[in-house]
Order: structure tokens, then sequence, then C-alpha cells
């Protein structure tokens, strides 16, 4: 076994962003949400639309601006959130105050310099209200099952559109997400390499659970976050399969499992006490 630690996590960590296509990824999600919301509860979609504009509307309220670049405009449609003008102007008002984009790229026109933790609260946070709005308008339990329904959907539409490629391997799948979740500053984690074909990470800390703590509301957190990952359709079909058995919104740190399907069938997972120790002996 190969045990490997990362101090990675850094609230002040710089990366390039192109905030125009950071909107229109955001516009898409809201998009894609209010469409399968008009499939499954076509009854509830004003209503749900004037809730969640309340929520973003009090938010919005309570941001501090900072200085920063702002004006950007997305040309793209979308043809269920463009039916509600006020919901993707305050949409756009809120992510790009939670991004806080600080200076162009001196590389690429196009892209600003941000911080990976303002980037995370900012598509992370429109994602926890959005959740609650279901949960406080149908109760908890039948927002997040319409939500579940929902979220679902997407991620089958995502797969279509982004197959997953028959290289991928355990290795290749290391090396990509360490750099990417350092240069990112996400987090601090050990990686626990178990066989060729499965890894295990641990997790102290994550934006994922950081940005969101302060709602002190650690179940809708989750489901806003980190739920999508642990719903049977993100497997479905993926040589790279995943399992946590927790996560930081309620524990002291969260564990994911990681194996290549083409070799295991539905692996143990190792316990949390082994997950717990990894790297501390």
């Amino acid at each position: 076994m190969e045990i490997k630690t990362h101090k990675c996590h850094n609230t002040k960590a710089e990366y390039e962003e192109n905030p125009n296509e950071f909107l229109k990824n955001q516009f898409g999600t809201m998009n894609s949400v209010i469409k399968f919301l008009s499939e499954f509860k076509p009854k509830i979609v004003e209503d749900y639309i004037q809730h969640l504009i309340k929520r973003i509307k009090n938010a919005i309220d309570s941001i501090e601006k900072k200085d920063g670049n702002y004006d950007f405009s997305v040309e793209e449609k979308f043809e269920f959130l463009d039916k509600y003008p006020e919901l993707r102007k305050l949409s756009q008002e809120f992510l790009l105050l939670h991004l806080n984009p600080i200076m162009k790229s001196s590389t690429d026109p196009q892209k600003h310099t941000v911080y990976g933790f303002n980037h995370s609260m900012a598509f992370r946070r429109i994602s926890y209200h959005r959740v609650k709005s279901f949960t406080e308008m149908l109760g908890k339990e039948e927002g997040i099952k319409l939500y579940t329904k929902i979220l679902t959907r997407m991620i089958e539409v995502a797969r279509k559109k982004n197959p997953e490629k028959s290289d991928v391997s355990i290795a290749k799948f290391q090396k990509r997400a360490t750099k990417s979740w350092c240069d990112y500053g996400m987090a601090d984690f050990t990686s626990c390499v178990l066989e060729e074909n499965m890894i295990v990470f641990r997790f102290d800390s994550c934006f994922a659970h950081d940005v969101l703590k302060d709602f002190n509301d650690p179940d809708i957190a989750y489901y806003a976050s980190c739920y999508v990952a642990d719903l049977p359709a993100f497997n479905e079909g993926r040589f790279l399969k995943l399992r946590r058995t927790q996560t930081l919104h309620h524990d002291d740190f969260c564990d994911e499992l990681y194996w290549d399907a083409r070799a295991h069938d539905n692996p143990k997972h190792p316990s949390i006490d082994f997950i717990s120790n990894m790297g501390k002996k």
C-alpha cells in the first residue's frame, strides 16, 4: 500500500477562470432544474421560482461587494431559465458577487484570476438555495425526493453528453485529481493506494463543507453539494466508481473509495477505523 498526505487546503489559492463560461455553466444547471421540475411537478414551477427569487434576493443583500471585475454578459439563450428574467439577472449577480473576479489573465483575455474558495462558494451556495427552496415548499422528505428525481435526470443527460473515456485508470485519476484539488486549494487529504485498481481518500477539510457550514444546516448542505456522487445514477455505466460512507457535513472527515469496475465488481469498503488512521502511524 502507498499512503500520501497532502496539505493543500488554502482559501487564497488562485487560479484562472472564464467568468462568462462559469456563468453559462451555472445558467445551464439552473435551466435543467427548471426543465425537469416542469416535467415532474409542473403545478409548482411558478411558486418555486418566486420562492427561489426571494431567497437569492435576501442572500444578495447580505453579501459584501469587494473590488473586482463584474461587467460580464452571457449571450446564450436558455429555454426554461429565460422565461424568468428576474431569476437569471439575480443569479448572475449572486454568482459574480461570490466569484469576485480579481484581475484579467496575462495569457488569456477571456480569463480572470479568482480564488478557488470563492469559486466553490458561488456555485455551491446557489445550489443550497435551490435545494432549500424545495424543502421549504414541500417539506424536507418530499423536497429531497423531488430533488433526487431532478438530479438523477441531470446526471443521465450529462453522462450521454460526456461519456467516460475507456482509457481511464486509478493511477491516472489519482494524479489528475491530486493536482486539481491542490491547485484549487480545496482540501487537506490523505490517499491510500490499496492496490492497482483501488484507492481510498480521507478528506480532513474541504471547500464543499467550508462554504456551506455557516448555514448550520448540514443535511441540506450535503444534498446541495456531495449528494450527487452518492446517487446510483452517478456510478451507472462508469469504469471508475465511487463510494462514500460519510462526509464532513456530518462527521470529522469524508471518505471516498474509487475502484475500477473492470477489475472489481463490488469491493469491500475499508473500515472507518482504517481510513481514520491512514498516514497517522
